[in-house]
C-alpha cells in the first residue's frame, strides 16, 4: 500500500540505512506492471550519490502501457524449445515471459516477440526470446545469458555481462548482435514522482551493442556498433520492475517510464504524526519553521531538488524549533534533511 501524495508532502520519510534488492523485488508469472511513459529532453538523470533525494515529480504521465508477465507454458508453445526444458538447457528455463518489440532490418522481419526472463537467488536474466521470424515461430537463446541484475544488490555494487543472440534463416540471412551491460549501483535515496516518493536503489547500466550480419543473396557481410546506450533505473522493494527508467542514447536523453498512481493523489492534508519532524508552513513562502522530534536532537539542513545543500548544518536539541527566512530561495521544492546518529528523517518542502 502506498501512501498519499499530499499526505508525504507533509510526513516525514524515515531514510534508514541504504536498502538491498533481491528476487523477491522481481515480478512472477501473473503481474502486471503498469507504467507511463513520456519524452526525457531535457531530464538530468546523472547526479546521484549516497542518501540523494531525486525530485522528479515534474514529470508528465503522456502514454500508458503495462507489461504482462505470462507463465512459459502460456506463451506460444513452438517458443518454447529451450525456455521450458529444465533437462537440456536449464539455464535458460525462464520464469516467465513479456510480450517484447517487434522490429524489422534488411530482408528480416520479426514479430509476435515474447522476451523471457529466468529469476533466482542468484540475479536476474534474460535469456532470451521467441517470435516469428518472417513468419515462421522460432526460439533463440542468448548464449551467454544476460545478466540483467545480480543479487542481493546494494549501493557500490558493480557487475559486467556480455551476452549474445543469433536469427538465422537458412539460404537467406543471417544476423547476430552482441552486448555488453556495465551495471554500477551509484546511488540510493529517495526518490519523487508525480503521484508517489519511493526509497530506492539507483543502478546506471550502460549497454554496448555491435550487430552483425551476411546476406547470402548478395554474397555480403556488415558490421557495425549501435550508439551507446544508458539505462538510469531506480529501484524499489516489492515494486517487481524499476518505478523509474530514464535512457539516453549517445549520451542524449530519449525516453522517460515511471510509476503512477493518480487514483491514489489526494487532496486534503493530514497532520504529522506526533514525535515526528515537523516542518510549516508546507507550502511556504518568507520563511519556514523546522520543528525537531520531542524525543530525538539532530542535525538538519536545506537540500534543493538536484540533493545539494543551500542552507548548512544546524543542531537542534529534542523538541527544539529552528525558522529561517527563504529569501534568496528559487520557487520549487526542497527537502529538509535531520540526520541523529543513524537515523535519517527528510520531508518535502515546496517554497513559493
Amino acid at each position: 500500500m502506498r501512501f498519499p501524495f499530499a499526505l508525504l508532502l507533509l510526513a516525514p520519510l524515515a531514510l534508514r540505512a541504504q536498502i538491498t534488492i533481491g528476487l523477491s523485488d522481481m515480478p512472477d508469472a501473473g503481474d502486471t506492471v503498469r507504467y507511463f511513459s513520456t519524452v526525457a529532453a531535457g531530464l538530468d538523470p546523472v547526479a546521484t550519490e549516497a542518501g540523494y533525494i531525486w525530485d522528479f515529480s515534474m514529470l508528465t504521465p503522456d502514454q500508458e502501457a503495462a507489461d504482462t508477465c505470462v507463465a512459459v507454458a502460456s506463451s506460444p508453445l513452438l517458443y518454447q524449445f529451450y525456455f521450458n526444458n529444465p533437462f537440456l538447457y536449464p539455464e535458460h528455463q525462464a520464469s516467465y515471459a513479456v510480450r517484447g518489440q517487434g522490429f524489422s532490418f534488411q530482408v528480416l522481419t520479426v514479430t509476435n516477440v515474447f522476451e523471457y526472463f529466468k529469476k533466482d537467488t542468484a540475479g536476474f536474466r534474460n535469456v532470451g526470446f521467441g517470435a516469428n521470424v518472417n513468419g515462421a515461430p522460432s526460439s533463440v537463446r542468448r548464449t551467454p545469458v544476460d545478466w540483467v541484475h545480480r543479487f542481493p544488490m546494494a549501493y557500490g555494487d558493480m557487475d559486467t555481462s556480455y551476452s549474445e543472440f543469433e536469427l538465422t534463416i537458412p539460404s537467406l540471412f543471417s544476423f547476430t548482435q552482441r552486448q555488453w551491460r556495465f551495471n554500477e549501483v551509484d546511488g540510493w535515496g529517495t526518490l519523487y514522482l508525480p503521484a508517489d516518493t519511493f526509497e530506492v536503489l539507483r543502478v546506471k547500466s550502460v549497454l554496448q551493442r555491435n550487430d552483425s550480419g551476411y546476406v547470402e543473396q548478395f554474397g555480403q557481410g556488415f558490421a557495425f556498433d549501435e550508439p551507446e546506450t544508458v539505462e538510469y533505473k531506480w529501484i524499489a522493494q516489492g515494486m517487481d520492475e524499476p518505478v523509474l527508467v530514464i535512457t539516453t542514447v549517445a549520451g542524449q536523453p530519449t525516453a522517460a517510464r515511471f510509476h503512477y498512481s493518480p487514483e491514489e493523489v489526494v487532496t486534503g492534508i493530514s497532520a504529522p504524526a506526533a514525535g515526528a519532524l515537523q516542518v510549516f508552513p508546507n507550502p511556504a513562502e518568507g520563511q519556514v519553521t523546522v520543528l525537531a522530534p520531542a524525543s530525538l536532537g539532530g542535525t538538519v539542513e536545506l537540500l534543493d531538488a538536484l540533493g545539494r545543500t543551500v542552507r548548512p548544518l544546524e543542531r537542534l536539541q529534542a523538541g527544539a524549533r529552528l525558522t529561517f527566512a527563504t529569501d534568496g530561495l528559487a520557487p520549487g521544492t526542497y527537502a529538509v534533511r535531520f540526520v541523529s546518529g543513524d537515523e535519517r528523517t527528510s520531508v518535502r518542502l515546496l517554497l513559493r
